[in-house]
């Protein structure tokens, strides 16, 4: 709550406009660089359109309306321009992906060392995301009556879910998804290829392991969007026993496996629980993309390869539920979008390994009911991957999401016992759906002009 135009944090204002001034010089450069390799400028120049359209779509989910610059600008030049609609950004990323995707190579066009370099169906991915916040109610007043934008995104992921055999583009299982090499998964369609290193480790191994600092610490209410496998039913004594693999990859919990061989043990003075320094407050640490070979011991420190999803199949996939769901509802079809919303958000939960029960029309008979359906699956499938964040802002539900929940585990004998509750309410206010513009920016140019609610 502490979030102002004078006190933004780290949010890296300019840093998207950097990019999308280097950018702009590639385009408009790169045609009379003096070499002679046509397929390679024409890449470059593809590069150039959605490096600058996904630094855009940047700006415009926390901003919404900011200044179109088609061109470099040198010092000197006039850098007073006033912001654009949210309407005219999305139309500029649009037509900056539609440029990328006729410039770019595909990917099966992609050696593997290659993996990580955009494509044209990355830029149809940025596409299909740009239209589907265009269309949510953030940016869509006429969200829940006018069904023409939500039909634009269905149609933008259809393209790719029909091209998907041709493309070799599949889901698959969530040990594979994660894994040391998950860069060459057919899933994967844009990823940030990272180095060996143990940072991400470093941030995030259990308080009490050796160079361990906690980091991101999941909430009960994430472990809650996963259900339990086909068949099961809770058991309160053992409630992370038979649920959703999914749980495991993404949660680290009580009795779970952690580095060096141990358990992690949240109990009352456990190893990794309160009322130690820096435990986690909410019961959980995180387990999702976190390698837990990795060792940070003294004088035997050791690294890993990273590779960080930033698009993947399954999101393309909810994508298209989501849009369908608000356009026909759970079971809709049409001549050309003829996959049903239910079924494209049941080929996600029946990926291989995870043996949850495809949701049936009883289920989500409505709109309504697949919507919270559709953004529970979102929650589960996709968390930690820079979404739910964001969701909660384009779906408008800041105040729905101020509770958050954790457990706190006792132990009597061999029987445990979890008690759930509420850490705080956190602060919520609806000027938060979009970020301040810094203060310093608007004394350089004062066409920009404040977001509403803050001062």
């Amino acid at each position: 709550g502490g979030m102002s135009p004078s006190n933004t944090g780290d949010l890296r204002f300019t840093t998207h406009w950097k990019a999308i001034r280097r950018a702009n010089t590639i385009i408009e450069r790169i045609d009379n660089a003096p070499f002679d390799d046509p397929a390679f400028k024409r890449r470059v120049k593809g590069e150039g359109y959605c490096i600058r359209a996904l630094n855009y779509f940047e700006l415009l989910r926390k901003y919404g309306g900011v200044p179109i610059l088609r061109e470099r600008v040198d010092i000197g030049g006039n850098l007073k321009i006033p912001r654009s609609t949210v309407k005219e950004v999305v139309q500029f990323i649009l037509d900056d992906c539609k440029e990328a995707i006729s410039l770019l190579p595909k990917p099966n066009e992609l050696s593997t060392s290659e993996r990580g370099r955009l494509t044209n169906l990355a830029a149809m991915c940025l596409k299909a995301r740009t239209l589907l916040y265009a269309a949510s109610p953030l940016n869509n007043p006429d969200a829940e009556t006018n069904p023409a934008k939500w039909i634009e995104t269905a149609n933008a992921a259809k393209k790719i879910i029909d091209a998907a055999g041709s493309w070799n583009l599949s889901l698959v299982s969530f040990d594979r998804l994660l894994g040391a090499d998950n860069y060459k998964e057919p899933e994967m369609i844009l990823i940030k290829r990272i180095g060996d290193t143990n940072e991400l480790e470093k941030l995030n191994f259990p308080i009490g392991l050796e160079g361990g600092k906690s980091g991101n610490c999941p909430t009960q209410n994430l472990v809650d969007a996963y259900d339990m496998k086909e068949g099961q039913e809770m058991n309160e004594s053992e409630p992370y026993a038979n649920r959703d693999p999914r749980l495991a990859y993404t949660v680290l919990y009580h009795g779970g496996k952690t580095a060096y061989g141990k358990q992690v043990d949240v109990l009352p003075n456990g190893l990794n629980g309160l009322p130690q320094e820096g435990a986690t407050k909410t019961g959980y640490y995180l387990s999702k993309f976190v390698n837990i070979s990795v060792s940070l011991t003294a004088n035997s420190t050791t690294t890993a390869k990273h590779s960080m999803p930033l698009f993947r199949y399954a999101e393309i996939l909810l994508i298209y539920a989501e849009a369908m769901n608000e356009a026909y509802g759970p079971e809709g079809v049409t001549d050309e979008l003829n996959l049903s919303a239910r079924d494209a958000i049941n080929m996600v939960r029946g990926r291989s390994g995870l043996g949850i029960a495809a949701l049936t029309s009883e289920d989500v008979s409505s709109k309504k009911e697949f919507r919270q359906a559709l953004r529970k699956e979102r929650m589960a499938e996709l968390a930690f991957e820079d979404h739910r964040f964001w969701d909660i802002r384009r779906w408008k539900i800041g105040e729905e999401t101020t509770k958050i929940k954790r457990v706190s585990i006792s132990k009597a004998g061999d029987k445990y016992s979890f008690e759930y509750s509420v850490t705080a309410d956190r602060i919520w206010d609806d000027k938060m759906y979009f970020y301040p513009i810094p203060q310093s920016e608007i004394y350089k140019n004062p066409k920009l002009v404040q977001n509403p609610g803050w001062k």
